[in-house]
């Protein structure tokens, strides 16, 4: 991970992340590209990046000009009209996290992310987690995340890299999910 900056995304850095974002999305890989991970849902354009990281942050991982990596954030509240968001806020009071229901914590959404392929494993997830968590660490003392169960890479990663703790498995519309919890500060990795 040599020359790698980790900073807020700018508007000029968009179409780089909406072509990563779009280049990794399921319905653009092939079932085998598929096992290194992917995404399931697209932004809309520009605008939508650009509410995002003003709802709360777009963090990206740049290499010599050219954005290898972004990780997005948004409170609660922004989410409240996404039908699949809204539902897994009303789990929360049933979550234990850390002896506590999530519904008891300040949390912020983590996701989407993604790292280009060419530079997956180097270490870019961990420095964009870092990133982000610089950004909201006065705000949240946790954040909640959500990975498709058949997405096994992301899993790993988020889990054994990050140290996020798998709280709960779940369907929406006929796809199973599972959610994700840590703590801010992050605990380490067990």
């Amino acid at each position: 991970m040599t020359n790698i900056i980790f900073r807020r995304a700018l508007a000029a850095d968009y179409p780089e992340i909406l072509a990563l974002h779009r280049k990794n999305l399921v319905s653009n890989l092939s079932e085998l590209e598929r096992q290194n991970g992917f995404l399931s849902i697209d932004f809309k354009d520009d605008f939508h990046l650009a509410a995002l990281n003003e709802n709360l942050a777009v963090m990206v991982a740049e290499q010599e000009n050219l954005v290898v990596g972004y990780v997005c954030a948004t409170t609660q509240e922004y989410s409240q009209e996404i039908p699949l968001l809204k539902y897994i806020m009303s789990l929360y009071p049933d979550i234990m996290f850390y002896g506590q229901p999530l519904s008891n914590y300040h949390s912020f959404w983590y996701g989407p992310v993604c790292v280009a392929t060419a530079y997956r494993g180097s270490g870019i997830l961990q420095g964009l987690f870092q990133a982000l968590l610089a950004q909201v660490a006065t705000q949240f003392n946790a954040g909640v995340a959500f990975v498709v169960k058949d997405n096994l890479r992301s899993l790993r990663a988020h889990t054994q890299k990050l140290g996020m703790e798998m709280l709960r498995e779940f369907e929406f519309n006929g796809q199973f999910y599972f959610i994700l919890g840590f703590a801010v500060p992050p605990l380490p990795p067990s």
